[in-house]
């Protein structure tokens, strides 16, 4: 096996002139002159995406397998495929207990075989030129997996599906990837984020449908393509805890079965260190709106290692 050795100081400052020089002559410029350009390199996409993230996270160099490329950072290994059909291994140590996925590139772009920029990111194209994906594993563990689109004809909706996961929806807003079926782990996806060539933030949000989360990108008349589109998954900041059955959410109607449940979970999960005089108020409520929803939800109770948390999930 051939091994990707760590970027040294020199190729680092290679790297960020040929960046440099990309984002100049090729990612900020109109989106007439890129669509009538020659279809970029792995490098020169590899730099876009660095471009256009908001924040200084750094891919992270991986090993060749036989699997593809081994990145591995913090407490967390990705196996990034080089074949555009297979899904990205993930395995990462939450709280101490092992958990082990994968996450498939998204379903409605195909793509072909990926190639390694010179950074670690792992490139695919589509053979039509109507898009490519951009693949991390950063350095905090982090997996990231960026899409670009090249025009306003490509496509602007993504979708991701975790195998063993359902995407939800939580009480404040944010999106984690649920393990389905009683007690399990909940992985959070960080916000979403795309940016034009410009450097202007595009509109983007998420949408669970099914047993995918899409990534929906919204541009606007003077949008600059290519957009870079992204979800990272934060697996330093998964949890475990336990999905409530559709009977267990529909049994939680008043004060006292909400604090009954809180019991129980306490009692099986010695980890369950919540006060149950406040929390089975605030399970009571979130039942409640997983019981009127259409078609109706289960709850998501986090265990460790912030105990207390709650998401929906579909049943």
């Amino acid at each position: 096996m051939k091994h990707l050795k760590n970027r040294n100081a020199a190729a680092r400052l290679a790297i960020g002139a040929v960046a440099g020089s990309l984002i100049a002559g090729l990612s900020f410029v109109p989106a007439s002159a890129v669509e009538d350009s020659e279809p970029l390199t792995v490098e020169q996409l590899a730099a876009q995406v660095v471009a256009a993230s908001p924040d200084s996270a750094e891919a992270v160099v991986g090993e060749a397998t036989l699997a593809g490329v081994s990145v591995k950072a913090d407490s967390t290994t990705t196996t990034i495929p080089l074949d555009g059909s297979d899904p990205i291994a993930v395995s990462a140590l939450v709280d101490g207990v092992q958990l082990d996925t994968t996450i498939s590139l998204p379903s409605n772009l195909r793509v072909g075989n990926g190639e390694v920029a010179s950074d670690g990111t792992v490139v695919y194209q589509s053979a039509d030129d109507s898009g490519a994906v951009a693949v991390q594993g950063l350095e905090e563990g982090q997996t990231r997996i960026q899409t670009i689109i090249p025009d306003s004809g490509a496509q602007h909706e993504f979708g991701y599906a975790m195998d063993g996961f359902q995407p939800a929806v939580a009480d404040d807003g944010s999106v984690s990837f649920v393990a389905q079926g009683g007690e399990g782990a909940v992985v959070p996806v960080e916000a979403a984020w795309a940016t034009d060539a410009n450097g202007a933030a595009v509109e983007t949000y998420y949408e669970v449908r099914g047993d995918e989360l899409f990534q929906v990108v919204v541009p606007t008349a003077s949008t600059a393509y290519p957009i870079v589109a992204d979800p990272t998954w934060g697996w330093r900041n998964a949890a475990w805890g336990l999905t409530l059955s559709r009977s267990e959410t529909a049994g939680i109607k008043d004060y006292a079965a909400a604090a009954g449940m809180c019991a129980t979970i306490a009692k099986a999960a010695p980890a369950f260190a919540v006060a149950c005089g406040v929390w089975s108020s605030y399970l009571q409520v979130q039942a409640a709106t997983a019981n009127n929803q259409s078609p109706k939800g289960c709850l998501h109770v986090v265990i460790a290692p912030l105990p207390g948390a709650i998401s929906h999930t579909h049943c």
